[in-house]
């Protein structure tokens, strides 16, 4: 019996997702491939989203490679609470899930920055646990995040606790540790297969 429903971010609270954001939006921003955009920040991307490197420290390592300088509004993708604040359906769905007392957490991949508009938007407020890789200097899909998932579920046995995320290499390493998953592709289709699941 599923006692934990735990959600990602982006592409399941609020639409997007998939990944490549940042390597889209930059690609977007200086006219380049997305290919080349992702060379730039993907061997910065991992110590940025696990908070060990500030975001000043993160442009200023972006800008060395990219050999220009990068203006604030390029780094700004995700600033405004407008950019992030979750869809009014899940939203419904996740007070509905609190109000048959199940565990309602997040497990997400986030940027210090990013972190701090979603919580002065309120973004957090619904979920306990809110495992951030930010805050705990870990990230998805490396298990030590989910280990600290599991840490903060007390009495909840991995096979009792249900992963929405939406993208499937994060889903395998939370497969592989025993917990269910869903594999999110829109809202109306989580809350349907998280539904079905929790009346199984």
């Amino acid at each position: 019996m599923i006692k934990a429903v735990i959600f990602d971010y982006g592409g399941v609270l609020i639409s997007g997702g998939g990944g490549n954001e940042p390597a889209e939006s930059l690609a977007d921003f200086l006219d380049i491939s997305v290919d080349a955009a992702a060379a730039i920040i993907s061997a910065l991307w991992g110590d940025y989203i696990a908070g060990k490197l500030s975001e000043s420290e993160y442009w200023a390592e972006v800008e060395k490679l990219y050999g220009k300088p990068i203006t604030k509004d390029i780094q700004d993708t995700r600033s405004s609470w407008e950019a992030v604040a979750p869809l009014p359906e899940m939203i419904v769905f996740i007070k509905q899930l609190r109000a048959k007392k199940y565990t309602v957490g997040l497990l997400s991949n986030i940027t210090a920055s990013t972190e701090e508009t979603i919580r002065a938007g309120g973004g957090y407020d619904l979920f306990d646990p809110c495992i951030l890789s930010c805050k705990v200097g870990h990230a998805k899909p490396g298990p030590e995040i989910y280990h600290e998932l599991l840490k903060q579920l007390p009495n909840i046995q991995p096979e009792e606790v249900l992963f929405i995320d939406d993208q499937q290499r994060y889903l395998d390493t939370a497969h592989a540790l025993g917990i269910q998953t869903v594999l999110a592709k829109n809202s109306s289709q989580i809350i349907n297969d998280v539904i079905e699941l929790l009346e199984t």
